[in-house]
């Protein structure tokens, strides 16, 4: 195992731009995956992230169902999973905090388009391997 610090993933998750986010679907409860951005959005502190959406989609009745969920990323030889807790938020103002100009291929009213969400994932654990060396994180332990 390696001590790679919180820091240093986070600035890792930074430079890989697509996650695929996984929540629990339908009241089943079935595995839902779909790719999202993360916007360059990492915190060094806590290794939360945060993703645009509509809630005119499934992410948001799954995550009104359940918060739980997960998110993998992938660069050459790095992998890392992680497992947390989605809040979605609908304030303009974090909304501001949180907007990229390339997000605009994706919403085209920008900040304006109906029914915008923010995803602000959580993270409990982080694991996460690149070439021999592999660790574990859990933030705010």
């Amino acid at each position: 195992m390696s001590n790679r610090t919180l820091g240093k993933i986070a600035e890792k998750l930074r430079t890989i731009d697509v996650a695929m986010l996984v929540t629990k679907t339908g009241p089943a409860e079935k595995i839902a995956a779909r790719p999202m951005s993360n916007n360059k959005d990492v915190s060094d502190s806590d290794g939360t992230t945060y993703h645009f959406a509509t809630d005119d989609g499934r992410i948001d009745d799954d995550l009104k169902r359940s918060s739980e969920c997960g998110a993998t990323y992938s660069d050459g030889n790095f992998y890392c999973a992680v497992q947390g807790q989605a809040k979605l938020i609908r304030d303009r103002t974090t909304h501001e905090k949180h907007w990229v100009d390339d997000l605009a291929k994706w919403f085209a009213d920008g900040l304006d388009t109906d029914g915008l969400i923010l995803l602000e994932v959580k993270p409990d654990r982080i694991a996460w391997w690149d070439g021999r060396e592999q660790g574990e994180l859990t933030p705010g332990k």
